[in-house]
């Protein structure tokens, strides 16, 4: 709790994914219609949208734009075409949102976005610990802060995926376009620095594609050199 100038409490609830049914219940309330009626539609909403609050609203909206959901002056009631409703993809304007979002998050919670975006889909969070150290940030404070705004989910044993990839998107578009090889060739090169030789057995191909992504800013030949073995590496592993 806070308490203002007006001397009134002001709460801050963070609120994270939503379950199937709520996103049901959203929609039945939204379109007036009884929630059995809904549920096809809720369903291929919640697929698509994995629950978060403001992807979900964004996507209403655009199936009402697009003629995709309408109000029947003959039935009296909200119909949607589930088929096309189906094949439609979240509108690149989302993840503008939620990249403008994640920018009045503290600064060290937008770092960490930034690291984490950098190393995919996926991550565990001893990667993360190595990516994020010399930053300043709580690692502990920064994944709960994530997971309570909606952006990773933790699927257990410290194992950390993007509730959407379009979150992951929004997350990655806070590095500036001109400054992305050089991010990446720095998380690469600190990554390849902290990991002992056992961690690089899981860590390598981290490595190797952010160092790849970075690879017109390496002027040493050693350097290159020494990234060509990482990439043979990483190679066999994959084999």
């Amino acid at each position: 709790n806070e308490m203002t100038e007006q001397g009134v409490n002001v709460v801050t609830i963070k609120v994270g994914p939503i379950e199937k049914e709520c996103v049901n219940t959203l929609v039945s309330e939204a379109l007036c219609l009884p929630p059995n009626l809904c549920r096809p539609l809720s369903t291929v909403i919640h697929s698509k949208t994995r629950g978060i609050i403001m992807f979900v609203l964004k996507f209403l909206e655009s199936l009402n734009n697009e003629g995709l959901l309408w109000l029947s002056m003959s039935s009296r009631r909200w119909e949607f075409d589930l088929n096309k409703i189906r094949l439609k993809e979240i509108s690149e304007d989302v993840v503008q949102h939620m990249t403008q979002h994640m920018t009045r998050l503290d600064k060290k919670i937008q770092m960490g976005l930034r690291l984490s975006a950098c190393l995919g889909p996926n991550f565990d969070r001893e990667i993360l610990l190595k990516a994020t150290k010399g930053d300043a940030i709580d690692l502990e404070y920064f994944i709960e802060s994530c997971i309570e705004n909606g952006f990773f989910n933790d699927t257990g044993n410290g194992q950390f995926v993007w509730a959407h990839d379009q979150v992951h998107q929004a997350a990655y578009e806070l590095i500036p376009l001109a400054k992305r090889e050089s991010f990446h060739l720095l998380l690469g090169s600190r990554l390849f620095m902290r990991a002992t030789p056992i961690e690089m057995e899981t860590m390598v191909f981290f490595v190797v594609d952010n160092m790849n992504r970075g690879l017109k800013l390496i002027q040493s030949s050693d350097q290159k050199y020494e990234l060509s073995l990482l990439n043979l590496q990483a190679g066999e592993k994959g084999e």
